[in-house]
């Protein structure tokens, strides 16, 4: 088996976790590509082979990460592009999707052997099209697309359409497009409900709305939204927390479900409850 290990070293257990995962690893028939980055840290062996980061996952038969969510949001955009699972081990806090805890290395032998499942999770594209129907950026999103004011404090006022027809208008600071998967982040800090991931929909929830109406709204899959703003000040798109790209006066953000999705090894046996329970209740 050929291994992507991605360790985000900026965080403080990750160089730790990620030198017993390599213990663990080299007690298996497995090859795994490092990022040449980290040659000097972590050394020679012969299961190791070190590559340009460009390659590690295109070489690979799964994906590994080592550190939080946004490690692995990162790096899961890419994997599904290339239909490649991926496993997330926690050297942080929090880290919502982790599959795999820092005290549960041992269990990385059952994805090894093939004992572990896979479970699909749908993902978003988003689009900004300028006034002449040129589309000027595009992204996969497996968490979410917001769009938002920038550089000024005035709130921003959007229009928002569904599959062709008027669905609401907002004075609001921004609005998240979120997946399932999604919901249990930014959409839940601005007030949004959790959605299970089994359960495919497009979640819509606004950011310190003035008015009445301030619900979230929960759509069908095949919802294709289109996200158009009045032009005072400044107004950005950003995909899973990634920068934020200048959406120009005149343009329209779209966002729908993609073709692509992302396959999250899971080698627990816990529910989406449990982990809802461990994770976000406390």
């Amino acid at each position: 088996m050929k291994i992507a290990l991605i360790p985000n070293m900026t965080r403080e257990n990750a160089p730790d976790v990620t030198k017993n995962v390599l213990s663990e690893l080299s007690k298996a028939d497995v090859t795994v590509f490092l990022s040449e980055d980290f040659r000097a840290f972590f050394g020679e062996a012969d299961y190791i082979k070190y590559c340009d980061v460009s390659l590690q996952i295109a070489e690979s038969d799964i994906v590994v990460t080592v550190g939080g969510d946004g490690t692995f949001i990162k790096s899961a955009k890419e994997a599904a592009l290339k239909n490649k699972p991926l496993l997330c081990i926690n050297a942080g806090k929090l880290a919502y999707l982790a599959g795999l805890e820092s005290d549960e290395l041992s269990e990385i032998s059952d994805v090894i052997n093939g004992s572990c499942k896979t479970e699909k999770r749908m993902m978003l594209e988003a689009t900004i099209i300028d006034k002449n129907g040129k589309i000027i950026y595009h992204s996969n999103c497996l968490n979410d697309a917001v769009v938002s004011r920038s550089g000024n404090i005035r709130l921003m006022k959007m229009s928002i359409s569904c599959n062709g027809s008027s669905l609401m208008d907002y004075s609001a600071d921004g609005v998240i497009i979120s997946t399932p998967t999604g919901s249990t982040a930014y959409s839940l800090s601005a007030g949004g409900p959790v959605i299970e991931p089994q359960i495919e929909s497009i979640l819509i929830t606004p950011v310190c709305c003035h008015g009445l109406f301030s619900r979230s709204v929960v759509l069908r899959p095949d919802s294709f939204l289109e996200i158009t703003h009045d032009n005072s000040g400044d107004v950005v798109l950003s995909c899973d927390g990634e920068e934020a790209v200048v959406v120009p006066a005149g343009a329209k953000v779209t966002v729908a479900t993609s073709e692509t999705q992302a396959e999250f090894i899971k080698v627990k046996s816990d529910t989406f409850i449990d982990i809802l329970n461990k994770k976000i209740s406390n």
